[in-house]
């Protein structure tokens, strides 16, 4: 059975972490072999850190625009306003579709790389 872990509460408010449950996903291979997989999560991981480097950046910007002081803490306990959340939301929906679609292409007509075109 999955040993439930919860991500720590660093203050009495409402995060944006979401609790996880471990798995042994990191032994299996889902794709072609163990490599593309690892780039794969490569991908996803960098799409993250981008994704969270820019909602960073959107709190730093609300905070400038309202003449808050901008510090970590700040910036930690931040909570975003309805309008903020939806906006945040069409932006990252963007963001995945822009970077992630191609994944979804159909190459099922496509030659492979070591083929001749010829």
């Amino acid at each position: 059975m999955a040993e439930k872990m919860t991500s720590p509460r660093i203050y009495d408010q409402p995060t944006y972490a979401a609790d996880y449950v471990k798995t042994d996903a990191p032994s299996g291979v889902y794709l072609t072999d163990a490599h593309v997989d690892n780039l794969m999560q490569i991908v996803y991981s960098l799409g993250t850190e981008i994704w969270v480097d820019r909602q960073r950046n959107r709190i730093v910007e609300s905070l400038l625009a309202s003449k808050k002081q901008v510090t970590t803490e700040a910036i930690e306990q931040y909570i975003p306003t309805e309008e903020e959340k939806a906006a945040w939301q069409g932006e990252q929906d963007a963001l995945v579709h822009r970077v992630y679609s191609v994944l979804a292409r159909d190459t099922s007509g496509h030659r492979k790389f070591s083929k001749s075109r010829f």
